[in-house]
């Protein structure tokens, strides 16, 4: 009976800590990774608190400056007198066939794993891969960088609109944005902007919630009215019309397929991996299926409706003053380098037409404002909780981040033409990191991905269809792939003497600036791989550690016999226990100790 009650508890023993090692004791089909169990968060780690929550704050990470200011100069670089619709086909094309099914990998990887990008594929397809996972977090980073420059000049539009009166035609709106590129105020509303995003993103997810919460749907309320006022200025359907009718000839260049679709890729957060670092958060119950698919639908809707109503007020404005269509088409081109000026030249002049027009310009530089610092938080989150899960502690990481992102959008903010070539060389890098999340999910298996991931681990969810495997496995890695091979071949054709030369937006000067990337990454590989400080015995020592580091405390002894020993064991019959020994066997927590069997 004693022998058969110690291997009960010798099996027991064996099982837990199998279990442990598969996966964790929850029993669900997380077990299928070692060590990794994804029912939940590590204990202390927070979740999100609702379904609106989630969808507020993911829409609060793409809901931005990048709807508002760079969707509209992208169209409207690419209109001609023919039209825009050539470009917004190609651009709505990308959100089914790129975007949506990139951002359904990213919420699958991030709510199962709980581990951002570089973690997430080291552990899934293998340690050797980790410098893949380290591109997007770059290309985030640098994002990151001259975002917060742009965040600075709504927050400067902001206060001129408060003290200033409105412009009322485009040479005095044009004067104003360059007059702020000429002074310091940049590179102060730079530093305003970091400190402000770094300040919300300290305390994880407990206050980015409640941040998105208030600043989204004010956001859209605002955008909603602009949108409506637009449509009823007068010559503003002449806008409309011109935006949507089609330039056929224009879908042979590859600068705008590739702009088309690394603006959905921007509009939408695909490839970028804002999304898997929120999932991180998300638990089984928030549909990722559902979110992946809606958000961003809704995201691209604020995009079209912000392009329209600059179209609205430019044209509004123009034929006024009797410009004929290709003068218009001509100044949408011409608003700053790169037109990085468009919505901060023509916004004010649309609000100039409105009695409460100063509340409302005001109004909406505030909210753009808002909603580029939740979208700034999201940035920073990518690359704080990837610390984070290198064994930092949350408030150092935030200041190690938010120090790099400044001192790296200097440049940016001291120059103009530095943050174009930043937003063109970086805008583009989504395209890279959204095919090393296709090569993730090839690389793991399409079809156990699929299920393993979301059609048998999400609860109250849509189940992932098959058209999302055609797309993942045929369309995607040949839009990705191909779009890439054709710019690269357009460039060298189109600008023989200088696509070498490193100018604002050269080719040379976006492969240098992505092999220069990869390469550090690559070499870093091996160390790119979370830390293991183990506590010292000294109180000063542990305190100073324990304040950047999460550190381990160091392993309990455990006995081990002499071979000598060991060998005498072996020799002798089994003991046979009293029952005063056989209740020593039991542990407090019910099983036997190694020491013990």
């Amino acid at each position: 009976m004693a022998e058969e009650k110690v291997s009960l508890l010798a099996s027991e023993k064996f099982r837990l800590a199998t279990q442990e090692e598969s996966g964790g004791s929850c029993g669900c089909s997380c077990a299928r990774l070692p060590a990794m169990c994804r029912r939940k968060k590590p204990e202390g780690e927070a979740t999100f608190s609702s379904s609106l929550g989630v969808m507020l704050s993911m829409l609060g990470s793409v809901v931005g400056t990048g709807n508002i200011w760079r969707f509209p100069r992208i169209i409207a670089s690419h209109a001609d007198e023919g039209g825009a619709l050539s470009f917004l086909m190609v651009w709505a094309f990308f959100l089914w066939m790129w975007s949506i099914p990139i951002i359904l990998i990213e919420y699958g990887v991030g709510r199962y794993t709980k581990k951002t990008v570089i973690e997430a594929i080291g552990t899934l397809i293998g340690p050797a891969y980790r410098f893949l996972g380290g591109f997007p977090f770059v290309v985030q980073f640098c994002i990151a960088s001259y975002y917060a420059v742009l965040l600075g000049w709504c927050g400067y539009y902001f206060i001129y609109t408060c003290a200033n009166p409105l412009p009322t035609e485009f040479a005095t709106s044009n004067s104003t944005f360059y007059d702020l590129q000429d002074s310091n105020w940049p590179v102060l509303c730079h530093a305003l902007a970091v400190i402000v995003a770094g300040l919300a993103v300290c305390f994880g997810v407990s206050t980015i919630e409640p941040v998105n919460n208030v600043i989204v749907p004010l956001l859209l309320l605002i955008i909603v009215f602009s949108f409506y006022w637009a449509l009823y200025l007068p010559f503003a359907s002449a806008g409309i019309t011109h935006m949507f009718h089609p330039s056929w000839k224009s879908l042979a260049n590859s600068k705008l397929w590739l702009d088309a679709l690394s603006q959905n890729a921007w509009d939408t957060g695909a490839g970028g991996c804002l999304f898997l670092t929120y999932a991180t958060y998300m638990k089984r119950t928030h549909g990722a299926v559902k979110l992946g698919s809606i958000t961003p639908i809704i995201n691209n809707i604020v995009s079209l409706l912000c392009g329209i109503l600059v179209f609205c007020t430019v044209f509004s404005v123009q034929q006024k003053e009797g410009n004929s269509i290709g003068n218009i088409v001509d100044l949408l081109k011409f608003n700053g380098p790169a037109n990085t000026g468009l919505t901060f030249i023509w916004m004010p002049i649309l609000y100039s037409t409105i009695k409460v027009g100063r509340f409302l310009a005001a109004s909406f530089f505030l909210c753009l404002s808002l909603a580029g610092l939740s979208s700034l938080i999201s940035f920073l989150e990518l690359s704080i909780h990837s610390l984070s899960d290198f064994g930092f502690r949350r408030v150092p990481a935030t200041i190690i981040v938010c120090t790099g992102v400044f001192l790296l959008g200097l440049g940016s903010a001291m120059d103009i033409n530095i943050l174009v070539n930043q937003d063109s060389v970086w805008g583009y890098a989504l395209i890279i990191s959204g095919c090393i999340l296709i090569f993730l999910v090839l690389r793991y298996g399409v079809l156990r991905f699929r299920q393993q991931f979301f059609n048998q681990f999400g609860i109250g969810d849509w189940q992932l269809p098959w058209v999302w495997v055609f797309v993942v496995v045929f369309i995607a890695p040949i839009e990705g792939v191909g779009l890439v091979v054709w710019y690269i071949v357009d460039e060298i054709r189109d600008n023989p003497g200088t696509w070498w030369q490193f100018s604002t937006r050269s080719l040379a000067m976006v492969l240098t600036q992505w092999s220069f990337a990869l390469l550090i990454l690559i070499g870093l590989n091996w160390w790119m791989k979370p830390l293991r400080i183990t506590a010292p015995e000294d109180p000063l020592r542990r305190k100073i550690l324990g304040a950047i580091f999460k550190l381990e405390e160091p392993p309990f002894p455990v006995f081990k016999p002499s071979e000598p020993d060991a060998i005498q064991l072996s020799s002798k019959k089994p003991p046979s226990y009293g029952a005063d020994k056989e209740a020593s066997l039991y542990s407090s927590s019910g099983v036997v100790s190694d020491v013990e069997l």
